[in-house]
């Protein structure tokens, strides 16, 4: 069974994005995680900092909310997949990486926006700093976008680098919605017929013979600008980028990651780590032991 996790702080939002989960565990016959985090407060000393007594009304009122909410899904939905409910103590980074593993977390599903209030900004932050840290793919959904399935997804990669970790991930991703997939590099005129030589660029001919893709190379040094433009003129329903340590990120999204995510407030961002702690099975279908990909 897919495992779909997806946090929320109850904002707008983060609602947003809980539908989109929802309609999306809907599709593949999942199981859906709505989590919150509480994080523990703190007082700085001379000493060092000191952890303070919880606010216990706080967090029941989170678990009652995120019970109402689970609910509330089971009934709209006829009981056709399962809703489980945590919610936890500790920073979200961590706590979401501790969930992807015993849970055995296929995707999270996170919201980004791009609008001035500070909630809206706050889970922009969390998004980005989630997306550098998962363990699983992550899929940031911005503000008022609605699930209507993945029927074109433009995958951008440098060509630096090994992409078979990233394109499996990919591949198994797309598979149930039978998308497009197609492969974008974003480099200067003269340098467009170097990437025929690249070995990555061969090795994506070698194991992907079966899949429905194709490569496109697109002129130019501004490699935000070009992908937004061919995002939109083939209207692509998804961007998927790959999560290197190299910093391919850093080049792709630079000076302001939150700025640059939220950039593209009409087309949810598929990230792509590079150690998956477990990668989608092919058919969103089926057990799958928690493993990493080799």
């Amino acid at each position: 069974m897919t495992t779909i996790l997806v946090p929320t702080d109850f904002s707008k939002n983060a609602a947003n994005a809980v539908d989109f989960a929802v309609a999306l565990a809907r599709r593949v016959k999942g199981r859906l995680l709505l989590i919150h985090t509480v994080e523990l407060p703190a007082s700085s000393t001379p000493e060092g900092l000191i952890l303070l007594p919880v606010d216990t009304s706080l967090v029941e009122d989170c678990e009652e909310e995120l019970q109402k909410q689970a609910e509330q899904i089971r009934l709209q939905h006829a009981f056709q997949f399962e809703v489980d409910t945590f919610c936890l103590y500790g920073s979200l980074v961590g706590q979401l990486n501790e969930l992807i593993r015993t849970q055995a977390v296929d995707l999270v599903v996170m919201g980004t926006s791009g609008a001035s209030n500070f909630i809206d900004r706050f889970i922009g932050t969390n998004t980005a700093s989630f997306i550098k840290a998962a363990h699983c793919p992550v899929l940031a959904i911005p503000a008022n976008v609605t699930f209507k399935g993945f029927h074109k997804i433009a995958y951008a990669t440098d060509f630096e680098g090994e992409e078979t970790v990233f394109l499996k991930q990919l591949f198994q991703f797309a598979a149930p919605f039978k998308s497009e997939v197609s492969i974008v590099n974003v480099r200067p005129e003269e340098q467009r017929e170097l990437v025929s030589d690249y070995k990555p660029l061969k090795e994506i001919t070698k194991h992907y013979p079966g899949n429905e893709y194709q490569v496109v190379l697109l002129p130019g040094s501004n490699v935000v600008k070009s992908l937004k433009t061919f995002v939109a003129e083939h209207h692509m329903d998804l961007l998927a980028v790959s999560i290197h340590e190299r910093g391919f990120w850093d080049q792709l999204f630079h000076k302001s990651i939150t700025k640059e995510l939220a950039y593209q407030a009409f087309i949810p961002l598929l990230a792509l780590p590079e150690e998956p702690y477990q990668t989608l099975p092919s058919s969103w279908s089926g057990k799958l032991k928690p493993q990493p990909v080799q």
